[in-house]
């Protein structure tokens, strides 16, 4: 018999909510078929692909991809409708600027 998980011990102190709960929903669907050495580097990789845009090796980013459909469908249904940066060019936002107070 396999030994039970405790998954909500595995939290990390630098992990936000929003981090955490993406990780803990892919260990929670998964945790039954690795164990938890795998579980968790397969997590942490999913939340390095989510969160800081991470590559690895393209048969690890299939892999990844292919376990984590539910819960990244999920996560990007729930980001709809929140507020989103937009980035702008040094020189374009110091151009706006200077155009705003040199009217």
């Amino acid at each position: 018999m396999k030994p039970s998980i405790d998954i909500d011990a595995l939290r990390t102190e630098h992990e936000s909510d929003e981090q955490w709960e993406v990780r803990r929903s892919f260990m929670q669907e998964h945790k039954e078929d690795f164990d938890e050495e795998e579980l968790i580097t397969l997590a942490q990789l999913f939340t390095n692909i989510e969160f800081l845009g991470c590559r690895y090796p393209a048969q690890t980013m299939k892999r990844i991809a292919k376990l984590a459909e539910k819960v990244s469908a999920k996560y990007k249904e729930s980001r709809k409708n929140k507020l989103k940066r937009t980035f702008v060019e040094a020189s374009d936002a110091a151009e706006a600027k200077a155009k705003r107070s040199f009217k």
